[in-house]
């Protein structure tokens, strides 16, 4: 909880990040990061659902459709399992705007993982109306948190005027603004307020170099229990227990130098952050496919809140250095770390789609889903105590967003050709540096099939410009980080079906 109300304190001014695959502009709030990135989820999938864009919730039979709409396993006339493994590449290439000489800097992460694996059984009743039952098991991958964003530059100002702006609005801060106090004579103080070697007339129009490196690394999975059939093959549902698991991890290592003495006694300085988070949820979906005719498919399915609740651990280093009268001094500030649990209410997912089948050749689909991020909340003690202030920079931060897919299949027997594309809106309500306000994804795939088996491949590409500052003042233009990010995943999924 510690730093819950130092950070929530800070919020435009506070160190934040950037776009994972989940989006993230530097000038939100912690809490607000921390809800946003939580709360934006949708499955990796199987291949064949990545191919044709993750639109396949009126189609249903896959294993992804757990975690979309369960209703999809009402079409299952036979057993099936598959494995699902996969690639992510992520790069993002940055530069730092400072006086405008900087040179672009790139980095890549590449991540295997495993983003869905699954097993559905098929079973018949003896009613004419509910000819079959049918029940599930899926782990599904939601969301990837593994990135890394670099960047080099020069420009004016420090961090240290972030500090002092904070002293000076008696905005106390024990993880940034307040370790200031633990180096001696690296802040002043007089009858005007506080002052640092930035604000003398000597350092006037100084410039100094900055680097920094942030590297994120996790994921959401998704276990999904399932139970779903049909009403006369005219209305297949199916209701699923989502219990998501999560893992996350946030380094930022910043760091400043007076290279060329343009700073009169300052030489260095610097601000590590750590941020450490876990935990598990749990979630309900329910959804609902209608056949009006042979070929054409309605669907429309629901999700609960997720009900997160997360373990914490944050904890930040400063480091000043000077040099007065031919002396070096300076020293490192440590933060108290923080350990503490937290819960998150993510917001009501609402999704719809239709889809339409070419005979025995293939199909199209179109799917779409909104979700109010404004509406998630955090609180304490078994969800029973909210936080107050942390939902009200979420309310005012984030609204409502709505993501659109569209794809299809070719069926050349053996062969599939796929194609998808997805469009997703950001939440955000304030948008000031020209970043994009959606992305937009680009996937296809191929599959083949044979008797029990199939195997099926797909890549899906995603691009986004975005931006990122290690920290913000009003005293200077904000140290904005350019940031173009690419996503590149690749699933190859191999089953049986009618064991």
């Amino acid at each position: 909880m510690t730093r819950l109300f130092a950070i929530t304190l800070l919020t435009f001014l506070a160190f934040s990040g950037d776009l994972l695959a989940q989006v993230l502009p530097a000038v939100l709030p912690a809490r607000v990061e921390d809800a946003l990135r939580f709360s934006t989820t949708f499955p990796v999938g199987t291949a064949r659902f990545m191919g044709t864009g993750g639109s396949m919730s009126s189609i249903g039979v896959d294993h992804s459709t757990l975690s979309t709409n369960p209703a999809g396993i009402g079409w299952n006339r036979y057993n099936s399992f598959q494995l699902s493994p996969g690639l992510s590449f992520s790069s993002t290439e940055t530069t730092l705007t400072g006086d405008g000489s900087t040179a672009p800097l790139s980095e890549s992460v590449f991540t295997p993982a495993l983003p869905s694996l699954g097993i559905v059984w098929a079973g018949t009743t003896r009613s004419l109306n509910w000819p079959t039952l049918n029940f599930g098991i899926a782990v599904n991958r939601l969301a990837d948190f593994n990135e890394t964003i670099a960047f080099d530059g020069r420009g004016e100002g420090g961090v240290i005027d972030a500090i002092v702006e904070d002293l000076n609005d008696n905005i106390g801060d024990p993880f940034r603004a307040d370790l200031i106090f633990d180096i001696p004579g690296a802040i002043q103080e007089d009858d005007l307020g506080f002052f640092s070697d930035f604000d003398l007339a000597e350092s006037a129009g100084g410039q100094i170099r900055r680097q920094g490196r942030v590297e994120r690394s996790g994921s959401i999975n998704e276990l999904s229990l399932a139970l779903g059939g049909n009403y006369q093959d005219k209305v297949m549902w199916g209701f699923s227990l989502g219990i998501p698991f999560l893992n996350f991890e946030e380094i930022k290592v910043y760091d400043e130098v007076d290279d060329r003495d343009e700073i009169i006694f300052f030489d260095d300085a610097g601000f590590d952050e750590t941020l450490e988070m876990s935990g598990s949820g749990v979630n309900f979906k329910f959804g609902l496919i209608g056949r009006p005719t042979e070929q054409l498919r309605i669907s429309a399915a629901v999700h609960s809140p997720t009900f997160w609740s997360l373990d914490e651990v944050y904890f930040t280093t400063l480091e000043y250095n000077y040099t007065d009268d031919g002396q070096a001094l300076g020293g490192v500030g440590l933060s108290p770390r923080s350990e503490s649990v937290v819960n998150l209410q993510t917001p009501w997912r609402f999704m719809g789609g239709v889809g339409y089948l070419i005979g025995r050749n293939g199909f199209v689909t179109v799917d779409v889903d909104y979700q109010n991020f404004g509406s998630n909340k955090f609180s304490f003690d078994d969800f029973a105590t909210l936080d107050e202030a942390a939902n009200s920079d979420i309310e005012n931060s984030l609204g409502g967003a709505l993501g659109l897919r569209a794809g299809g299949e070719l069926n050349l027997k053996p062969v599939q050709l796929r194609a998808g594309v997805s469009y997703r809106q950001l939440p955000m309500t304030d948008f000031r540096f020209g970043e994009d306000e959606a992305i937009l994804g680009f996937s296809a795939g191929a599959g083949y099939s044979k008797g029990k088996f199939f195997a099926d491949f797909a890549a899906r590409y995603e691009g986004y410009q975005s931006f990122y500052a290690p920290y913000r003042t009003f005293a200077f233009q904000p140290q904005v980080v350019e940031t173009n990010r690419t996503l590149v995943t690749a699933v190859l999924t191999v089953g049986f079906r009618g064991f």
